[in-house]
């Protein structure tokens, strides 16, 4: 596969529209900040000099722009490719500018200031990108300044996305972040007689992830390790995906396969697609053979195993994928439709009660009591809001999932109207069919409360398109009429778009190195465990609703484990308003079942849809939140560490 590329005139001017515009609106940004930290911008050197600086940078940007249609555009041209010229001296530039922008914002001040600014962001990156573009340049004369910059930007993100992933590795002993606890509590669960010393209930949510998760526990390691497998695992499963689309592809170029691998990597962290579900995808394109049928079976009945204790909406994917991988390497010739379907069919079906089966098999052999909690999310609601911009997802689900997408329809649409395509339109039709199916269902479940706060739900969609996307530019399909159909030649600014929307998706991301105090922290574990002590010398049960993996790691002692009332599963049935489990929370914070709670600091408040999480505030806070604080009060407070542990309340209670 090859591309065009624009000419000289059009390239400069694109790229010096963005180098005029973004400082302006980083500017605006600025200004924005500085009246909220209420600072005299004109009485302030510093931020004047950062001002005057960005303003100069911008004038700059336009002035050359507007000269590129002059009768001396040719000598601004030049002037403007001579550092390329400099040689040795521009060479560090390159490997300066892939790893400038994640160290820039490491550091604590830039992350606290800068970090949630969106074009300051964009305009560092932007001026890193160009900075590289010039030293790949001058390692690489014979490249083009367009593929130079292409592939400068997307290294960076690639190098981002590493950054952002390995930065969250740290042996900070409490969770950082609402689910993170339960990440570690709940792998423990698949060893609870080796780790608790009794039989405990398995996971009710995403048995599959952490069964993923259970390795570390396996060597008794510490909390760094699980947090370093949990990016390692991640990486790598989402890696094995592209390797194993790229071995049906078979590109040849060794080089060109490693971008390719890397592109498709930086594409799945778009959603994201979480790792454990890239597991039926591995082994759908890894063990699919049209020629081999045992071997199809076996992939998809291993796939479809999986599935079934993953999500209920990836019941039918490994059906799905084995038929589209057909639909593209098998050609009609003359079949019967309903002949040549009869296979997929088949899969589909097998696939669809294969899952079911799964499941209910896991659910049979958990220990929980009632199955009616793994469907919980069948009953929440809906909150179509969220489809566009709001408080909780500032790009909104479906205008993100075309952002996304558009790029790759659009490479798909162009493959398949080829002239010489050779593409039955029942083939066609059937994987646009499924594309639209996944995309629909997708939206469907990402407006679940507790959903719709990035575009993770459209995991299957996103995975299938980049399927069919590849195997028709790529040109790896088998056409009806046998012929050799050549790769696509990708329009320089569809390439352009392809690189750029995983980029932009992968440069969102976070990038800071959590630091604590060391003697303070052990301190603040010191006093709950003197309080879980003081809670079981009285004969209490002890609840930890939160912060279960001190538990099960080791770091608090002495600690008898309550399997019910784990804080995501709490917010899952609050969520889905599940009456049966509600009730008996109720019931157990009325009698005050438990002598001491640790959890996260309850502070009662309702919010409406124009906050983040209004919703599922809400839903904590009546069905969770309130009943604990009709009932107990707060002992003792650890907000930097974001626990509170709480004590049965005395004498007449009190609600908020």
């Amino acid at each position: 596969m090859n591309s065009s590329r624009p000419s000289r005139e059009t390239f400069w001017r694109l790229l010096l529209l963005p180098t005029a515009l973004l400082p302006v609106l980083a500017i605006a940004q600025l200004l924005v900040m500085a009246g909220a930290l209420n600072v005299a911008v004109l009485a302030s050197r510093s931020w004047m000099a950062v001002l005057a600086a960005l303003a100069a940078f911008s004038l700059a940007a336009l002035f050359t722009l507007i000269s590129s249609w002059s009768r001396w555009r040719e000598r601004v041209f030049d002037a403007i490719e001579f550092p390329a010229r400099l040689g040795r001296a521009a060479i560090l530039l390159l490997p300066v500018s892939l790893v400038a922008y994640p160290v820039f914002f490491l550091i604590p001040v830039v992350h606290d200031l800068l970090g949630g600014l969106g074009w300051v962001r964009a305009l560092v990156f932007w001026v890193f990108s160009l900075a590289g573009m010039y030293g790949l340049r001058a390692t690489r004369p014979a490249m083009s300044w367009y593929a130079s910059l292409v592939l400068v930007a997307f290294l960076q993100g690639v190098v981002h996305l590493l950054v952002s992933q390995f930065s969250g590795i740290t042996s900070y002993p409490f969770a950082m972040g609402w689910s993170e606890t339960s990440r570690y509590y709940y792998p423990a669960l698949f060893l609870s007689r080796m780790i608790f010393g009794t039989r405990l209930p398995w996971p009710i949510l995403h048995p599959s992830l952490h069964l993923l998760l259970v390795p570390p526990y396996l060597l008794g390691a510490p909390l760094w390790a699980h947090r370093a497998w949990q990016v390692v695992i991640r990486l790598g499963l989402l890696s094995l995906t592209g390797v194993a689309l790229l071995r049906r592809l078979d590109l040849q170029e060794r080089a060109f396969r490693w971008l390719v691998g890397a592109w498709m990597l930086l594409y799945l962290f778009q959603g994201p697609v979480y790792f454990h579900l890239t597991v039926p995808l591995i082994l759908v394109l890894w063990g699919f053979s049209p020629h081999r049928d045992g071997r199809t079976w076996i992939a998809l009945i291993l796939a479809s195993i999986w599935s079934g204790i993953s999500r209920i909406n990836w019941y039918p994917m490994p059906g799905v994928l084995a038929t589209v991988l057909y639909l593209l390497e098998v050609p009609i010739q003359g079949d019967l439709p309903w002949r040549y379907l009869r296979k997929p069919a088949l899969w589909i079906a097998a696939g669809l009660a294969v899952a079911f089966a799964s499941q209910r098999a896991y659910i049979a052999l958990s220990g929980i009591p009632d199955a009616g909690f793994f469907y919980t999310s069948l009953s929440s609601n809906l909150l179509w809001y969220r489809l566009l911009p709001n408080a909780s997802y500032q790009y909104g689900v479906l205008p993100a999932a075309l952002i996304a997408s558009l790029p790759m329809w659009v490479a798909l649409l162009t493959a398949v109207r080829r002239q010489d395509a050779g593409l039955h339109p029942l083939r066609s039709g059937l994987f646009f069919s499924a594309l639209g199916a996944l995309f629909l269902g997708g939206l469907v479940v990402s407006m679940k409360i507790g959903g719709g706060v990035d575009i993770h739900n459209l995991d299957a969609y996103l995975s299938l398109l980049l399927v069919v996307t590849a195997y028709l530019v790529f040109a790896r399909y088998t056409p009806e009429t046998r012929e050799t159909i050549q790769p696509m030649r990708l329009h320089w600014g569809l390439l352009a778009s392809l690189v750029a929307v995983p980029v932009w998706f992968a440069m969102q991301g976070s990038v800071s190195l959590k630091t604590y105090d060391v003697k303070r922290t052990d301190s603040v574990l010191d006093q709950i465990q003197a309080q879980v002590e003081t809670a079981y010398a009285r004969g209490d049960e002890v609840l930890f609703i939160t912060q279960r993996h001190l538990v099960s790691m080791g770091i608090l002692n002495g600690v008898t484990m309550i399997p019910e009332y784990e804080r995501e599963e709490l917010m899952e049935m609050a969520m889905g308003n599940n009456q049966e489990y509600l009730n008996i929370f109720r019931e157990d914070m009325a009698d005050q079942r438990f002598g001491l709670i640790l959890v996260d600091p309850l502070n009662y408040r309702l919010l409406g849809k124009n906050y983040a999480f209004g919703e599922e505030n809400n839903a904590w806070a009546q069905r969770v939140m309130k009943p604990i604080l009709c009932n107990y009060r707060e002992e003792t407070g650890f907000p930097a560490d974001q626990i509170a542990t709480y004590v049965p309340q005395q004498g007449q209670r009190q609600c908020p």
